[in-house]
């Protein structure tokens, strides 16, 4: 099995030639878009917070309307599929450029809040998993995600922007229960696989990448620095294109443990070896000096006696809020799902934190709309660089 991840230099969301670039990838990677004729398609974007488009947290809604177009002109009926981290939908839809786009293009945005449980028997330990409802209700789906770093799982790829189907607060009960980078990884793979296989027929999956403007540094939000990347990436296989972005910005696949996970899935592909690159080659898109996070291999990287309350405050980064930023505004307290932040107490203007409750999931961190909680180095880290 070989699987074709098309990538296609484009420096701006003016270009004129972006849809041009986006059909031509569909033809390079084997797919007709006249698929589309009939069909209700999920548009699944990166829609983390309400946000500019130019902070390069979400999936830039220029990107988004040239997909809906193509799939317009070939009588496809799309539709918004989206469930932000912590803001409802229609919140997020008032304060980005995504509210005008529903109107302009006449998208529909169902309901997210009802679930249906999606089966994956072959799943190693989640075998039924509870998504948003209306991803059922669609003929097939567009996974859309953004080209950016995340503390927990390195990039923010197409495999991790379908952690989206599953509602707002409900992701952090898998952080609960998924603490570590290995457990959440390959409870992504169980997604995964049951996005692939647990529909009734089967729905047809295309990732389609903005990787015009990304992000580096302590991503998928406001705390990350967004940075012109210049590239389209697009395939039918998640994995195979979250590897083609560690290859632009040059990080080790390796040190990805979606990758790690998911080449040793049978669903899908086993190595680099099964991925070949059409479009521009990869040599002339490749980056200098890319800013990965910071977060060590510690941070949810390992199990006992690691992730015991001692070495994890010697040897694991952990959220800490800035009081000069901190509005306490409480959402970290909101989305915690170890429960481990409470609110401040007198003559503190930060929340109260219970790191030994705390899992280092880094929601808190991912969702601060004033960037204000940053990951720090535990007590004895500076020993690792000797």
């Amino acid at each position: 099995m070989v699987e074709k991840v098309y990538l296609k230099a484009c420096s701006s969301y003016e270009d004129s030639k972006l849809a041009d670039k986006i059909r031509e990838g569909l033809e390079q990677i084997d797919f007709d878009p006249n698929l589309f004729s009939g069909m209700r398609v999920g548009l699944k974007p990166n829609m983390l917070l309400p946000s500019n488009p130019d902070r390069a947290i979400i999936t830039h809604p220029t990107f988004f309307q040239t997909v809906a177009q193509i799939v317009k002109e070939h009588n496809g009926i799309p539709v918004l599929l989206e469930n932000p981290a912590i803001h409802g939908l229609n919140t997020v839809l008032k304060k980005t450029p995504y509210g005008e786009l529903v109107d302009t293009l006449g998208l529909e945005v169902p309901d997210m809040t009802p679930t249906q449980l999606i089966p994956f028997d072959d799943a190693y330990r989640y075998k039924k998993i509870e998504i948003s409802k209306a991803f059922f209700d669609v003929d097939m789906l567009i996974n859309l995600p953004k080209l950016k770093t995340h503390g927990l799982t390195i990039i923010t790829g197409a495999l991790k922007n379908l952690f989206g189907v599953i509602p707002g607060l409900k992701k952090s009960r898998i952080h609960l229960k998924a603490p570590s980078r290995d457990e959440f990884s390959n409870f992504m793979m169980d997604l995964y696989g049951a996005l692939s296989h647990g529909f009734d027929p089967p729905k047809p999956m295309l990732h389609i990448m903005d990787g015009i403007l990304g992000m580096e540094g302590e991503g998928p939000g406001l705390s990350g620095t967004p940075r012109q990347v210049g590239v389209i990436l697009m395939g039918r296989d998640p994995l195979a294109v979250d590897w083609a972005v560690t290859q632009i910005v040059k990080i080790s696949p390796d040190d990805v443990p979606t990758l790690k996970a998911g080449f040793d899935r049978p669903f899908c592909i086993s190595s680099p070896d099964e991925i070949e690159i059409v479009g521009d080659k990869l040599e002339i898109l490749q980056l200098q000096s890319f800013k990965a996070s910071k977060n060590s291999i510690f941070s949810n990287a390992v199990r006992w006696p690691f992730t015991s309350p001692l070495f994890k405050q010697l040897l694991v980064e952990k959220p800490v809020p800035n009081p000069d930023k901190c509005t306490l505004c409480y959402q970290c307290k909101q989305i915690c799902p170890a429960k481990a932040i409470s609110r401040a107490t007198e003559p503190a203007k930060i929340p109260t934190y219970d790191y030994n409750a705390c899992i280092r999931c880094f929601c808190c961190m991912e969702i601060c709309p004033e960037a204000a909680i940053q990951a720090q180095k535990g007590w004895l880290q500076w020993l690792l660089r000797y």
